[in-house]
């Protein structure tokens, strides 16, 4: 299992920073005002599909311990085609709205169009993807995602590196965007060959799943309006530029963090399901804390490096966002917070308790969304605002995240009498203690005998990193044992054995 994990982790980490380089070199040829415009349209897509999930899927990965399965992916198929139909035209009716409120929209149509088939072929085949999970079918799963967003990555580069030939940037980008999710939706049929059946829809398994989701229903849409109604305030606000060095930092810098985490527990949520089935709560609670310890580790790490280098990394390379550095101190935190503490908001969902996981993740959604009108805008229609702009964006998608990480563990102790592990703190306090020594390293010692600032980022990091470890290995939270265990993960030959167990069966 340890195999698939890693491939599901590194697969989707491999990806995301060569997605993330690609984008880095658009970020260095395209003007802002196009970035920002980019985001726009993103969002604007995303609005409209505020009901595309509506917590089917979570629910999906709780089904896949049942017998009869093939009744519950027909079942689960054809909602999810209802519903994508439904925010199809959601989606539609808002571009027509905002074209009337908001005249420039409507020379992006075209685009706009693009967007929405591109939505709709991905949510086709993230059906499939997430049948593939659910069955703990990692190597079919991943591989087609892996192909297509090295695909996209790869018509970036192209656009970034040849930005002068092109007339309209964006509109290749669409259009690429557009041919690599069809042709995801074909590999991923191609790799779900024999791996599901679809039975005839049982209206009984509608209405489970619309009872199980419901509590889930209200989180969905709060997720989606914290996601993307920020970027619509802040443009409207303070223009494109403004949301282009925000979306610099939320949707690329943060967002190749939030795979990393994101992907370690998609793996185990199906597991959790069969334990709590089976009533193995000590089980739960030892790969619970496992997530938590390594995800504490390597996060820590990154805030660390962040925090002291933060910013000779965009001064070296991106020079013209160095305007969204604090930006940048204020949000990694963020996948620090969802990854220590996703594990246990998933017990919760395997656990069949949506209604707790749907009150704790709506009340921060809602906070988000509050924070944001609040903070974002100087006036908003009729209401007076504090005008922080991207500062008050990055301020309100943060602070919300700490009351998160401290109910869910507060309701998994109360529910399961999983207790959180005090070695969390005792690592927080170390990053501290770390980052502190690393500080004055940097600015009192490396600052004045050194004037390259690629040598003092890399000899500071060495020294961040070196410091941390040390102290975690002096206090004993990292042993020999997470030696072997890391040594292990690098044995090819069980990589190749798991390969050929799920493509063989």
């Amino acid at each position: 299992m340890k195999e698939k994990f890693i491939v599901s982790v590194v697969s989707q980490l491999v990806s995301s920073i060569v997605f993330t380089f690609a984008f880095y070199l658009l970020f260095l040829n395209l003007d802002k005002p196009s970035l920002g415009i980019w985001a726009l349209l993103n969002s604007i897509i995303n609005l409209g599909f505020l009901f595309i999930n509506i917590g089917l899927d979570v629910i999906h990965y709780q089904y896949s311990g049942k017998i009869n399965y093939a009744d519950y992916f027909g079942t689960f198929l054809i909602i999810k085609l209802f519903v994508l139909l439904i925010n199809v035209v959601i989606s539609i009716s808002l571009i027509i709205i905002i074209s009337f409120t908001k005249f420039w929209v409507s020379d992006f149509l075209v685009l706009l169009g693009f967007l929405l088939l591109s939505k709709i072929l991905f949510n086709i085949a993230n059906v499939f993807f997430i049948n593939l999970k659910s069955r703990l079918k990692i190597f079919k799963s991943e591989i087609p995602a892996f192909i297509i967003t090295i695909g996209k990555s790869v018509s970036l580069l192209f656009v970034s590196l040849n930005i002068s030939y092109f007339s309209e940037p964006l509109l290749f980008i669409c259009v690429s965007i557009f041919i690599f999710d069809l042709l995801y939706l074909i590999l991923i049929l191609v790799f779900s060959k024999n791996e599901y059946k679809i039975n005839k829809p049982r209206k009984d398994l509608v209405l489970l799943y619309l009872k199980d989701a419901k509590p889930l229903f209200f989180f969905s849409i709060t997720l989606v309006l914290a996601t993307n109604l920020g970027n619509l305030i802040l443009d409207y606000s303070f223009g494109h530029e403004s949301l282009a060095n925000f979306s610099f930092i939320n949707t690329y810098v943060i967002q190749i963090l939030l795979v990393l985490s994101s992907s370690i527990i998609t793996i185990y949520l199906p597991l959790f399901s069969k334990f709590f089935e089976s009533g193995d709560i000590e089980t739960i609670k030892r790969i619970t804390y496992l997530i938590e310890k390594y995800s504490s580790i390597i996060f820590l790490s990154i805030i660390i490096i962040v925090l002291i280098n933060g910013d000779l990394i965009i001064h070296i390379f991106l020079p013209q966002y160095v305007e969204t550095i604090p930006i940048l101190y204020i949000m990694v935190f963020i996948p620090f917070f969802l990854s220590i503490t996703q594990p246990y908001s998933y017990h919760f969902i395997a656990g069949k308790n949506q209604k707790i996981n749907a009150y704790i993740n709506s009340l921060t959604r809602t906070l988000i969304i509050v924070l944001m009108i609040f903070l974002i805008p100087t006036r908003l229609f009729f209401l007076y605002a504090l005008g922080w702009g991207e500062i008050g964006y990055a301020i309100a998608q943060t602070l919300p995240w700490i009351i998160w990480v401290f109910v869910n563990r507060y309701y998994s102790f109360k529910i399961y009498n999983i207790s959180p592990q005090k070695s969390i703190v005792l690592h927080v306090s170390i990053a501290s203690g770390s980052f502190l020594i690393s500080y004055f390293i940097r600015y009192l010692i490396l600052e004045k005998i050194i004037l390259n600032h690629i040598l003092i980022l890399i000899i500071s990091s060495t020294v961040s990193l070196g410091t941390f470890f040390g102290f975690l290995f002096v206090f004993r939270e990292l042993k020999r044992e997470d030696l072997r265990f890391l040594l292990q993960l690098a044995n090819l030959k069980s990589y190749r054995d798991s390969l050929k167990g799920e493509f063989l069966k």
